[in-house]
């Protein structure tokens, strides 16, 4: 049987700050609550290094929840038989659609901007796709996935 895969994405939330502009910044951020906290000890205002602490371990954990929900994924699959959109959200729990590519179609409206969103429809299911991707990376996803699903249509079909 001949059904190679046709289209294969795999979307990932961007993530600007690498592990090491990470230790970085909680490094710098470290050394200016000391620094600060020094200096408001010294002024008298001693409890004023206590909320400088905290707001150094709120800002750790802020930054290790968005690590946490850079580990989401989202995968798409076009075979000739098939699309398949599988999605691991951080927690590692996978839930996966399975669709018949003649009768999908991607919804998406450009003039939307920050509020478009790409949603496969087929039957009555629908699938939201890419949520976390910027406007322009959502259109490019639509278009290529559009593309892929055109050019799968135009393939001869299956022979049994």
């Amino acid at each position: 049987m001949n059904d190679e895969l046709l289209f294969d994405a795999v979307l990932r939330p961007n993530r600007s700050l690498a592990k090491n502009g990470f230790i970085v910044v909680m490094g710098l951020m470290s050394i200016l609550c000391v620094f600060g906290g020094g200096m408001f000890m010294l002024a008298g205002a001693w409890p004023v290094t206590g909320f400088l602490g905290l707001e150094l371990v709120l800002l750790y954990v802020a930054f290790q929840l968005n690590r946490r929900y850079g580990l989401l994924t989202e995968t798409v699959q076009l075979r000739r038989s098939s699309l398949t959109v599988s999605r691991c959200s951080p927690g590692g729990h996978q839930t996966v659609w399975y669709f018949q590519p003649y009768w999908l179609k991607v919804e998406f409206n450009p003039e939307a901007e920050h509020t478009s969103r790409v949603i496969l429809t087929s039957k009555g299911n629908r699938v939201s796709l890419g949520s976390f991707l910027s406007p322009r990376e959502r259109a490019q996803f639509a278009k290529a996935l559009t593309t892929a699903l055109r050019h799968c249509a135009s393939i001869t079909p299956l022979t049994n």
